[in-house]
């Protein structure tokens, strides 16, 4: 990891504190907007830091696909926040899915809270794809998923469940890594 690509997670991490502490306590609208638009950027950073199979490498004509799947707590914060945004020359595309089974393809999935009781299924279905698996349920993490949000005070902190991501064929940095509390088997065990 080049120290140039350390100091711009850093600043990530540095900025998505500042935000959610600058959000007044009891503002529960308010508080919704600036922790998904944070959430957003970080869902965005993810595929900075987060390898893909070699194998599964799109050609740059093929956009990176977001997709919310179930209940969308982003509203157009997501929409707003990744407005414009490249990944390399692939444009980043953000998509809803009602059910998994209407999502076809994609590299980052996010997964609603309103999915928690179907979220085995979900995973069976993306099970050995390169899909980059993200929520913020509670041990979402420990449940087969590779990457949680939870809230620590007004911050946001991640779980990463490194055997779900080496599954998907997934390789997330050191420097991500460092940000997180791993949860689950390591790989080898």
């Amino acid at each position: 990891m080049t120290t140039g690509r350390h100091r711009a997670l850093t600043a990530l991490v540095v900025t998505a504190s500042a935000l959610l502490c600058a959000i007044p306590p009891g503002a529960a609208q308010g508080a919704a907007p600036g922790e998904y638009e944070v959430k957003a950027a970080f869902l965005y950073n993810f595929a900075r830091y987060v390898e893909w199979p070699s194998g599964g490498d799109a050609p740059s004509e093929d956009p990176f696909v977001i997709v919310i799947l179930g209940e969308d707590p982003f509203g157009t914060a997501i929409d707003e926040t990744l407005r414009g945004k490249t990944l390399g020359e692939r444009a980043v595309v953000i998509r809803r899915a009602a059910q998994a089974d209407d999502i076809g393809g994609c590299d980052i999935l996010f997964i609603g809270d309103s999915e928690h009781r179907d979220l085995p299924r979900i995973l069976d279905l993306f099970e050995g794809t390169p899909t980059l698996t993200v929520a913020d349920m509670e041990e979402f993490a420990e449940r087969g998923g590779v990457i949680r949000f939870r809230m620590e005070g007004a911050r946001i902190r991640l779980d990463i469940n490194r055997t779900a991501a080496q599954r998907a064929g997934l390789r997330v940095s050191s420097e991500l890594l460092k940000l997180a509390r791993i949860v689950g088997r390591p790989p080898g065990d």
